[in-house]
């Protein structure tokens, strides 16, 4: 529950506890006027036949009023989820990994084709997130920017191959900078970069990048790991296997600890892929549906109004203090003797 003004609703029990006051200060005003008038209550021909029980509810009663009446203004407001709030969205960039290491084949047929049969299946699922995506290697390119049509991006991946690119080299600096900045300069929120790699990096420190950029753009990263810690060769167009420059073969292996460090320096997630996509159906239940359900709590248009019960509860207590009638709630008055004087006979 939220109140749409919640200012008055903090200052409730100050105005209440106000009001109270100086209908307490009022009734002792008039007690002491009357003790003055009368000469104490000790006399018995001044003790007052009002029922104090009946004051006191009444002042209750008229406390409670005032609250409920002030809980009304505030507008008591009740998240209602339904088919609008599911559809509020989240814009997020997918930043996917596609240097020549992505061929690897430690899981089967091919870390690339894991990564987009299984990000075709997370698209065709999505219903209202917009997403855009960029592709990196040695350098990020924005191959399109945030939109709704998810066909349009998996039909874009089915023509992505690793092999045609001619930047070498595998930078998740670059990714990252790339989608901070078109955050910025689009001016939108909130900033998430879903980043889908090996987690090698060959260009420079992704950490320290992450860091900056969380603190210039309010940026966050989630990361997902595909392959394995046991790696395996990357294979070459040509044929054959990459070598380093002492002619050894490259094996390329999952970092896992590059990326839950890059993740946890913006706040964000680490997931492994695993074989299937089970990382994108984990990131979808544990991150999206919270931010989902956040961005749809802070639309006024998800929430049923409430405001008739304090309402409601507030004339009850109205009609209480008219059925109380404390005024004309009178107990017997105690009679009192009076002493006669004898009357001397002359």
């Amino acid at each position: 529950m939220r109140f749409a003004h919640s200012w008055l609703f903090y200052l409730t029990p100050f105005l209440v506890l106000g009001v109270g006051l100086l209908l307490w200060r009022a009734q002792r005003w008039g007690q002491q006027r009357k003790t003055v008038f009368t000469g104490g209550e000790k006399r018995a021909w001044a003790e007052s036949n009002r029922w104090p029980a009946a004051d006191r509810w009444s002042l209750v009663l008229s406390l409670a009023t005032l609250t409920f009446v002030l809980l009304a203004l505030a507008r008591p407001l009740w998240f209602k989820k339904n088919d609008r709030t599911e559809l509020q969205g989240i814009p997020y960039l997918i930043a996917l990994d596609a240097s020549r290491s992505m061929l690897a084949t430690d899981i089967k047929p091919s870390r690339w084709s894991v990564a987009t049969n299984a990000l075709d299946r997370f698209l065709a699922a999505t219903k209202s997130d917009r997403i855009g995506l960029i592709t990196f290697s040695g350098v990020a390119y924005l191959n399109a920017p945030l939109t709704f049509d998810t066909l349009a991006l998996r039909m874009m991946m089915r023509y992505l191959d690793p092999n045609t690119l001619e930047d070498p080299g595998s930078s998740l600096t670059s990714a990252l900078e790339r989608g901070g900045r078109y955050f910025e300069t689009n001016r939108i929120s909130p900033r998430l970069i879903v980043l889908i790699s090996d987690g090698e990096d060959l260009t420079g420190n992704p950490i320290e990048t992450a860091r900056r950029l969380s603190r210039q753009y309010q940026l966050k990263v989630v990361t997902l790991g595909v392959g394995t810690t046991t790696g395996a060769k990357v294979p070459m167009s040509r044929g054959g296997s990459a070598r380093n420059s002492f002619g050894q073969e490259v094996i390329s292996r999952l970092n896992e600890s590059n990326l839950q460090r890059l993740a946890t320096a913006t706040g964000g997630r680490y997931f492994r892929f695993g074989e299937r996509g089970e990382g994108l159906e984990q990131f979808r239940k544990e991150v999206l549906a919270p931010m989902t359900e956040a961005a749809a709590r802070e639309d006024l248009k998800n929430y049923q109004e409430l405001f008739p019960l304090p309402l409601a509860l507030a004339v009850a207590c109205l009609l209480g203090q008219v059925v109380l009638a404390a005024e004309r709630r009178m107990k017997p008055r105690r009679l009192v003797s009076v002493a006669r004087r004898p009357v001397a006979v002359s």
